[in-house]
């Protein structure tokens, strides 16, 4: 049976599950080769861990066309954190750290930490060195000791990471892109299945949150995948599709606009018209007659 240890609420907690020294109440930098006292773990804090590819061969969504050398993980607060890997180190930040700092402002810009594990973050030697001397930084400042510098220097310190993090995010999603297409491709025939059967009409239009299960994602890297991709969110996606297929309609049968704005789920034909005209540069009535 899976163990879970009792709920951590401090950074002081984390560090006694793997009997290290606490040197701020509100960060850590864990090294996990130690025994940990549980093998998951719930913190109120945002968790960033790095283990070498030999802990995680096989695992976290990794594929042949990712790089092997190692993996990251990301967590919310009140996420549950696997601490069985051998080896690796894991950040761990209270929220309150990065309050009224330039990363508090934009943490949620950070989507990657509300990915599911199978879509991971795996790097290269150059970038695993990179992400290593971040967290190294990370660590001098913590042995520094706290003084009224500290949370200005150590947010930057974890912005700073995070930004590289993001960047190297980037990069996978063009080592993936043979993959993402396929899963556009999925994506395409879902968004054109619901508004051929005519569904729109009468239920709430798809949203990155009912599409991503059917591609075993989360919708915070559906919709991270799909601007990489077409430059567009997933909602913006959806509305071209829209438009895509009332064009279609228009030419190919004698539904009136307003049929058509009701089978697509737009709330009224004015609404549709503006939104066609947006998109396509004239109403749909020009279009068909054009």
């Amino acid at each position: 049976m899976r163990h879970i240890c009792d709920t951590t609420n401090y950074v002081c907690e984390c560090n006694r599950a793997f009997d290290k020294e606490t040197r701020h109440p509100q960060v850590s930098l864990i090294d996990m080769s130690g025994k940990s006292s549980c093998r998951n773990m719930a913190t109120d804090c945002y968790a960033v861990k790095v283990v070498s590819d030999g802990c995680t061969a096989g695992k976290c969504g990794q594929h042949y066309y990712d790089f092997s050398e190692a993996t990251m993980t990301f967590a919310m607060p009140a996420s549950e954190i696997d601490l069985r890997q051998c080896g690796g180190r894991i950040l761990i930040f209270h929220p309150d750290i990065i309050r009224c700092t330039p990363l508090g402002m934009r943490i949620k810009d950070f989507s990657f930490f509300k990915y599911h594990t199978d879509e991971a973050l795996h790097l290269s030697c150059c970038e695993l060195k990179v992400i290593g001397r971040c967290l190294d930084g990370i660590d001098c400042e913590l042995k520094w000791g706290v003084d009224e510098y500290s949370k200005a220097i150590i947010s930057n310190c974890i912005e700073l990471l995070l930004n590289y993090c993001q960047r190297f995010y980037t990069r996978q999603f063009i080592t993936r892109h043979e993959a993402n297409t396929a899963a556009i491709k999925t994506v395409d025939g879902i968004i054109d299945g619901f508004l051929r059967s005519g569904k729109a009409a009468t239920q709430s239009m798809l949203t990155a949150c009912r599409i991503a299960p059917e591609l075993k994602m989360s919708a915070e890297y559906l919709n991270d995948m799909m601007k990489h991709e077409t430059g567009k969110s997933v909602s913006e996606y959806i509305q071209l599709r829209r438009i895509l297929m009332a064009k279609e309609l228009l030419l190919s049968t004698d539904m009136t606009a307003g049929d058509i704005a009701s089978m697509l789920g737009f709330c009224a034909e004015s609404c549709f018209n503006t939104v066609f005209k947006k998109i396509t540069g004239c109403t749909p009535h020009e279009y068909r007659n054009g």
